[in-house]
């Protein structure tokens, strides 16, 4: 995926970000080295007896005002107390003001403030040196130095390693993400091996772009769905109206009564969409109460007697006990009359409604001995305008949204519903919903 010139910048501004954060680990871990070392040196320094830390201060002060001390071998100190552990065994002596010996037999006389003079037993010029004790510390941090100068090399190219291995699956999402949001859907991000979390993010991101592209899809099908469940009504009664007016029909009453029901049904269409709709983004508004399960479906039973009678099919009822709900009674009602029509649709001679309790639920049954649903297909007839016969009409085959609707209803009501083979052949739906208290 071709890289933009923010996506490089990007891509350099982690990198030296991570370089940034590598060098200030390297210089923390070199400079508390150095506090540490210096703080170790210094407490060894006020361990020494004080003739030898005037001694070694008179040294640093002469090497500060830059006099040239030529080497010598270090001198021995007397302090005049043979267990002093600075001193080999036997060598001691009384005077202790200040006068140290060399190895080669000069004396070094130390005074405070002043210059290091040294002369040895011929009289010859002084011989200066510099005690190894003096150099430890510069020792200790010129090696350190140059360690956190290696180090800090050693930083940098792993940080432009890390950087180029980090920025590479995150630029890739980054540009992924800036075409979806110039409205290609299609678009992907490469799933990188390597970091598990950058792998899960690119599949994360991958997800949510199919997500939408789906639900796109289904929304530019529903429209289409729509238009065409409008589209039928609306051109029925335009045709009726056009042929009203050209006078090949006269005005009757069965001209007005079939006008009048194609209004109903695109009245109706139109509350179910709507009643979708607002179910669907949970802001269907329901006015609960108490209700009897049973016997509001003996009276749906009862309203569609003779409907079903009209196309030879039996309605059965089997609720012999109560089922108490605390719920919408236009809605559960809603629910029941668009299971018994959707099974009188499909039945060839018996439909059965049964109610059940169990625990804290309560189960409405529509049963049918029509040809039944394949299993594939059991979820999917809760979806909106889905039909599973793709040639079936509206006026065969209903407007595909009565099933959705119970679906959304139930889940409102807490409950759900689902499709499966039924007693009698055909098929099955159950609508669960939870029981009062």
């Amino acid at each position: 995926m071709k890289q933009t010139p923010a996506s490089r910048r990007r891509g350099l501004s982690l990198g030296f970000t991570l370089l940034l954060a590598m060098l200030a680990v390297v210089g923390l871990s070199v400079g508390s080295t150095f506090v540490f070392s210096n703080l170790a040196v210094q407490g060894e320094f006020r361990r020494l007896p004080p003739e030898v830390q005037q001694y070694l201060r008179a040294q640093q002060e002469a090497q500060r005002r830059g006099e040239v001390i030529v080497a010598a071998p270090t001198p021995q100190i007397r302090t005049g107390t043979p267990a002093d552990p600075y001193l080999p065994p036997g060598r001691s002596s009384p005077d202790v003001n200040g006068v140290v010996r060399g190895a080669g037999g000069n004396d070094i006389v130390i005074e405070a403030g002043a210059r290091v003079r040294g002369r040895d037993d011929s009289g010859g010029p002084p011989r200066g040196f510099t005690p190894r004790t003096q150099d430890f510390l510069e020792n200790i941090q010129r090696n350190l130095l140059q360690v956190g100068l290696l180090a800090a090399a050693a930083s940098a190219l792993l940080a432009f390693v890390l950087s180029r291995r980090l920025a590479r699956p995150i630029l890739a999402v980054s540009a992924a993400a800036a075409g979806l949001a110039r409205g290609d859907l299609s678009v992907r991000a490469p799933v990188l091996s390597g970091e598990r979390e950058l792998a899960e993010l690119a599949g994360n991101f991958n997800e949510m772009a199919a997500n939408l592209q789906r639900l796109e899809n289904e929304r530019r099908q529903a429209v289409a769905d729509i238009a065409h469940e409008l589209r039928t009504p609306l051109a029925i009664m335009q045709a009726r109206l056009d042929a009203l007016e050209d006078g090949v029909y006269t005005l009757s009453p069965e001209q007005v009564a079939l006008l009048s029901q194609q209004t109903q049904q695109l009245t109706r269409l139109v509350d179910d969409l709507r009643t979708l709709t607002l179910a669907e983004a949970g802001r269907l508004r329901l006015q609960p109460g108490a209700l009897d399960l049973a016997a509001l479906s003996a009276g749906v039973v009862r309203d569609l007697t003779d409907r079903a009678g009209a196309r030879g099919v039996t309605l059965q009822l089997n609720a012999p006990h109560p089922a108490p709900l605390h719920a919408d009674a236009g809605r559960v009602r809603q629910i029941a009359v668009n299971l018994l029509e959707n099974a009188l649709q499909h039945a060839c001679s018996r439909v059965q409604i049964s109610v059940e309790t169990s625990g804290a639920q309560a189960w409405l049954h529509v049963d049918d001995d029509g040809p039944g649903i394949p299993e594939p297909s059991r979820e999917a007839v809760f979806t909106r305008f889905t039909r599973l016969d793709s040639s079936r009409t509206r006026g065969t085959g209903g407007s595909g949204l009565g099933l959705a609707i119970v679906q959304e209803l139930a889940h409102a009501h807490g409950g759900e519903a689902r499709a499966e083979r039924g007693p009698l052949g055909g098929a099955r739906f159950t609508v669960r919903l939870p029981l009062s208290g």
